[in-house]
């Protein structure tokens, strides 16, 4: 499993400074977007990671599972 390939998070807020979404660059493309809720998913159509996100108390993860 490699994950030398590039990979880039964009997280976009509200105006009221709340979290959104976030857009997920992988292997060097823009891939899609995830709206900002516990346990949403991306996969990368190029090498098949799957992108997600995970809403604990007072923190998140962005998790990269191939």
């Amino acid at each position: 499993m490699s994950f030398n390939k590039e990979a880039d998070y964009r997280v976009n807020f509200r105006e009221n400074g709340k979290i959104l979404s976030v857009e997920i660059t992988c292997c060097g493309k823009h891939i899609g977007e995830i709206r900002f809720e516990d346990g949403q998913t991306k996969v990368c159509p190029e090498c098949g990671v799957t992108h997600s996100v995970k809403i604990q108390h007072n923190h998140f993860h962005l998790s990269r599972i191939k």
